[in-house]
């Protein structure tokens, strides 16, 4: 049975559609999700072609082409949800169910948006991760600039979020690649400050002052600003590896892991 037209809709929903208010931030998700999708394309060439020094074993990438795929299905997801949108808002009488699908396809073009932008969040930290295993140049500088600007954007793209909001998924399966990961977390951490994160049994703390902290079962170190990162990741991972019982084979997915406001202003 046919669904008789919405007369007496929610105001705010009417509203939104006599106004064109759905097909605008339908325009507008799929539009942010694009340029963020595109950032993180670029990005990765960048952080890809970094990871091949010359005359050098290659540095390892863990979980560069997952991310990507993410990012490429989100902006995927993202725009079909919003030509449905624009397809639906040519019916000049929607029905209930056509109000109840619009909200649902909003819905989706948002959280849709909000991965692509996680995902091109988590190319930064592998950059800076890939970064930490080199030594300084003019494109190695450019490289740590370009995901700090993905980080830290210009207040007219998007709002930046930090690690603690976004959280922690780690892909290494060798300790090469843990290094990476971990000198990526250590570097987001130093830019966004007041940070802790527990990484299996080890914890890692960012005060205000750019001190770095580093506690294992057996020891505690401190690292001032400026921090040579791949020291603190070098000693992050080899604690870890002595947990684990291998030097060798490492599943960074079973680690757990938190990550959490610090509330100390300075580390003493």
């Amino acid at each position: 049975m046919t669904q008789p037209p919405v007369h007496h809709a929610d105001r705010g929903a009417r509203r939104a559609l006599d106004e064109g208010l759905w097909g605008l931030e339908a325009n507008d998700a799929a539009l942010r999700a694009s340029t963020s999708w595109l950032i993180a394309e670029g990005l990765g060439a960048e952080l890809y072609a970094l990871r091949l020094p010359a005359e050098e074993d290659p540095i390892p990438t863990p979980g560069f082409a997952r991310i990507l795929h993410k990012a490429e299905e989100a902006l995927r997801e993202c725009t079909e949800a919003s030509d449905r949108i624009q397809r639906l808002l040519r019916d000049p009488e929607p029905t209930t169910a056509v109000i109840e699908m619009l909200d649902e396809l909003a819905e989706i073009a948002e959280a849709r948006v909000d991965d692509v932008e996680s995902s091109a969040r988590r190319l930064a930290q592998l950059a800076f991760g890939v970064s930490s295993c080199l030594a300084p140049s003019e494109r190695v500088e450019r490289l740590d600039r370009a995901a700090c600007a993905v980080l830290y954007p210009p207040m007219s793209l998007y709002d930046p979020v930090g690690l603690v909001d976004d959280g922690i998924v780690l892909f290494s399966r060798s300790p090469e690649e843990l290094g990476v990961e971990i000198g990526g977390i250590i570097c987001r951490m130093l830019t966004d400050r007041r940070v802790q994160v527990q990484i299996g049994g080890i914890t890692l703390q960012t005060g205000t002052d750019g001190v770095l902290r580093l506690t294992t079962p057996t020891s505690e170190s401190t690292w001032a600003s400026p921090v040579q990162v791949s020291e603190p990741a070098r000693d992050a991972v080899a604690a870890l590896s002595g947990s684990m019982g291998s030097d060798q084979d490492v599943d960074a997915s079973r680690l757990e892991v938190t990550v959490r406001r610090f509330d100390h202003v300075a580390l003493p």
